[in-house]
């Protein structure tokens, strides 16, 4: 019997009084990918990502992890399973990146629990596989935005979850940074089997790092495909309804608005 996908969404919306902000989503996001949800402003990629992330309640449909239905899982269940990063991370005032990584491991030992061996072993773990173990003294708030962001995702990598959703982690970050967090990412989910869902506006970035892409416009799904099925001036004007060009390269074409 083949297992459950990651996520199963079956009609998933959201509706903000009159408005609906998302049309009626269907969506499969298999184990050890990185499934990119891209589109224009508005178009709702950050909304559907909360809802997966139990942050917002969907208005209508049904999200299953592995399975099991999202609502009927209790935090703690769900955490051990789903790690989210927002678009914008909470302060870290007077936390060491050990620490802030630290509590990544507090859905498996709870507010009044010990901090064991496996916790330390898991920390320091996510440390290494993040290049932070050099830095894991510093404080947070000491670091560079790249670091920073890396320094969240470790703390991601600690909570050992199966699923990491994370909302314009690059949004912030120079063009260096934005190639070391996106392999990095792509690294977890290679050796770590983790499913990766990842909010992100640059639609190169997206094909080059990510194994499928689904596109939103206007609150729906309007294409989704491998990233060399989404490189194609016909779904790009679908996308984003401006024409684009495509510049062929040795691997991937990129696109470009001319």
């Amino acid at each position: 019997m083949a297992a459950p996908p990651l996520y199963r969404l079956s009609g998933l919306t959201f509706r903000a009084g009159d408005r609906v902000i998302v049309h009626p989503v269907d969506l499969v996001v298999p184990p050890r990918q990185v499934l990119a949800l891209v589109g224009p402003n508005g178009s709702g990629k950050s909304t559907l990502l909360k809802m997966m992330a139990r942050q917002l309640r969907p208005s209508g449909g049904a999200a299953e992890l592995l399975g099991a239905p999202i609502a009927g899982m209790s935090d703690r269940e769900f955490a051990r399973q789903v790690a989210y990063m927002p678009q914008f991370t909470p302060p870290a005032e007077g936390m060491t990146v050990r620490e802030l990584v630290g509590l990544g491991r507090f859905p498996w030992h709870g507010a009044l629990g010990r901090f064991g061996a496996e916790d330390a072993a898991r920390v320091e773990a996510a440390l290494e596989r993040t290049d932070l173990a050099g830095m894991s003294g510093r404080m947070v708030d000491s670091l560079s935005g790249g670091e920073r962001q890396r320094a969240w995702l470790a703390m991601m990598v600690a909570q050992d979850a199966r699923c990491l959703l994370l909302d314009e982690p690059t949004s912030a970050l120079d063009i260096a940074h934005q190639v070391e967090m996106l392999t990095l990412v792509r690294k977890l989910s290679r050796e770590g089997g983790v499913g990766v869902v990842i909010v992100i506006h640059d639609i190169n970035m997206a094909a080059r790092f990510c194994d499928r892409i689904v596109a939103l416009r206007q609150g729906g799904v309007v294409a989704e495909d491998a990233p060399a099925g989404i490189l194609d001036v016909a779904v790009l004007k679908r996308i984003y309804g401006l024409e684009m060009g495509i510049l062929p390269t040795a691997g991937l074409p990129v696109s470009y608005v001319p």
